[in-house]
C-alpha cells in the first residue's frame, strides 16, 4: 500500500510512535511519506534506532510565515511549486467554497505546494483528527487523493472538544473512511460525538520491546528509594501532585528519596519551586527532554515508575502513557491513576498500583501500598511486562494497523464517497 502520514511536524521526541509505525509499515514492504501540516517546529526523531530507515527523506514538513505580509511574499513560490507539480490548471481548484478560512490565512496554498504531483495515495493516514480537516479539503480539491483514516490521540479528543464543542468534528464523520482510537476510552468518547460505531478501531502505539528487555526491580531495600516521571511539565501530567505526594510519603516513612523528572515544558519553573518548597531540594533532578536511550537508562536505575496524569482545567486527557509502558515491559513497578485510559493497562495489585486523578493523598497511598508490597514485585511486573507484550507489541499492533487499512479499502470500495468536480 501508498500510505501518507499527516502529522503536525515530523520528527517529534514526543512522538516516537509515528515514526515506530511508519518504520515498522516500511519494513512489511509498504510505503509511508510524511506530511507535517501544522506549521510548527519539529523537535527531534527520539529513536535513534530508526536512523537507517532515512525516515527525513520521506518526510514534508510545510511551514509558512506566521505574519501576514511574509505569507503574501511568498505566496508567488508556493504557487510556483502547485503549478509545477500538477499544471497550471490546477490553481483553478484553489476554490473559497472548498478551502473557506484555509484560503483567507493562505496556509491553503503552503499545504498545497507540498504534497507530491497528484498526492495519490491508498490510505491517508490523520494521526490526529485536528489535521483532517485540512486532508478532507485538500482532498476535495483534488490535491489529494485516497481513502481517509482519522486518528484520535489524546489532545484532539479531549482539549479541542472542550474549546470547540461537541460538534467539533460533525464535518468528519460522513468524509473520512475509517477512525481510530488509541485506547477504548477514547474510542468511546468519538462515537458519543458522533464517530459510527461500527467504523472504529482501537490499535494502541506500539513500541519497541527489544529497547525495553525485561530486567525485574531489586526488592532489596537499599540507599534511597528512587522514582522516575517522564513527559512534558503541563498540568495534565500531574507532576506537581506527585512532587507533593513524594514529599508526604517522605516525611510519613522517613526514607531517603531521589526523584528524576524527564521533559519540559510551562511548568518548569513552577516545579522546581515546587520542590524547593516542599523540602525536595537536593532529591529532585530535572533532566530536560531526553532521547528513548537516555530514557530507557533511567528506567533501569529507577525503583518506582510514576504516570500521575490528571485531567487538566483545559480538558486535557491522556491514553495509557508510551513511556508507562516502556517502564512496565523493563519489569518497573508503576503507578498510574483512575484516568483516561490508564486503567486499561495499569490494573490495582496485578500489573501495578492505582490513584485517583489529582489527589495527593491517594496517590501518597499508592505509594505506600507498592513500597510495603516488595516482595510481591516480581509477580507484579511479570505480569505487566505480559500485559504490554500482549497489548503494545509493535509488531501485533502493525498488523492490527494493515488489517484496519485493508478493511478500510474493502468498505470505502462499496462506499464511494462523492467528489467536488475539479478542473
Amino acid at each position: 500500500m501508498k500510505i501518507a502520514f499527516f502529522v503536525n511536524a515530523f520528527p517529534m521526541m514526543s512522538e516516537a510512535f509515528i515514526a515506530n509505525s511508519a518504520a515498522a509499515l516500511m519494513d512489511r514492504g509498504h510505503s509511508v511519506d510524511i506530511y507535517g501540516i501544522g506549521n510548527v517546529d519539529p523537535t527531534g526523531l527520539s529513536v535513534k534506532a530508526l536512523e537507517g530507515h532515512a525516515l527525513d527523506k520521506r518526510t514534508v514538513n510545510l511551514r509558512w510565515p506566521k505574519a501576514c505580509i511574509a505569507r503574501f511574499t511568498g505566496l508567488p513560490v508556493a504557487l510556483g511549486s502547485i503549478a509545477r507539480k500538477n499544471g497550471i490548471v490546477s490553481l483553478a481548484r484553489l476554490r473559497p467554497d472548498i478551502y473557506r478560512r484555509s484560503i483567507g490565512d493562505l496556509s491553503a496554498f503552503y499545504q498545497a505546494s507540498g504534497f507530491e504531483a497528484g498526492g495519490e495515495y491508498d490510505i491517508l493516514h490523520c494521526q490526529f483528527a485536528t489535521l483532517a480537516e485540512s486532508v478532507i479539503k485538500h482532498r476535495k480539491a483534488g490535491f489529494l487523493k485516497g481513502n481517509i483514516v482519522v486518528n484520535f490521540r489524546g489532545y484532539d479528543i479531549t482539549e479541542t472538544v472542550k474549546q470547540v464543542g461537541a460538534h467539533v468534528y460533525d464535518h468528519i464523520w460522513p468524509e473520512a473512511t475509517s477512525y481510530i482510537a488509541n485506547c477504548d476510552y477514547f474510542r468511546r468518547r468519538a462515537i458519543a460525538l458522533g464517530c459510527p460505531e461500527d467504523r472504529i478501531g482501537v490499535i494502541g502505539s506500539g513500541i519497541r520491546l527489544e529497547n525495553f528487555p525485561f530486567s525485574p526491580a531489586n526488592t532489596i531495600e537499599s540507599g534511597p528509594l528512587k522514582f522516575l516521571m517522564v513527559g512534558r511539565l503541563i498540568e495534565r501530567k500531574g507532576f506537581h501532585i506527585a512532587i507533593r505526594a513524594i514529599a508526604q510519603f517522605a516525611r510519613d516513612s522517613s526514607k531517603p528519596i531521589k526523584v528524576d523528572i524527564v521533559g519540559d515544558g510551562p511548568m518548569r519553573q513552577e516545579l522546581e519551586s515546587l520542590a524547593d518548597d516542599m523540602g525536595l531540594a537536593g532529591a529532585v533532578n530535572f533532566h530536560g527532554a531526553r532521547d528513548h536511550a537516555a530514557i530507557a537508562d533511567l528506567i533501569r536505575q529507577t525503583d518506582i515508575f510514576l504516570a500521575p496524569s490528571m485531567t487538566s482545567a483545559i480538558g486535557g486527557q491522556d491514553a495509557p502513557v508510551n513511556t508507562l509502558k516502556e517502564a512496565m515491559a523493563m519489569g518497573r513497578p508503576v503507578i498510574g491513576t483512575h484516568h483516561g485510559g490508564i486503567p486499561e493497562l495499569v490494573i490495582e495489585g496485578e500489573t501495578g498500583a492505582l490513584a485517583a486523578e489529582g489527589n495527593v493523598d491517594s496517590l501518597c497511598d499508592a505509594i505506600k501500598r507498592l513500597t510495603a508490597n516488595r516482595s510481591n514485585w516480581p509477580a507484579l511486573t511479570h505480569r505487566a511486562r505480559m500485559k504490554v507484550e500482549a497489548m503494545y507489541a509493535l509488531g501485533s499492533c502493525t498488523n492490527q494497523l494493515i488489517r484496519h487499512y485493508e478493511d478500510s479499502l474493502t468498505w470505502a470500495a462499496s462506499h464511494p464517497i462523492p467528489q467536488i468536480e475539479t478542473v
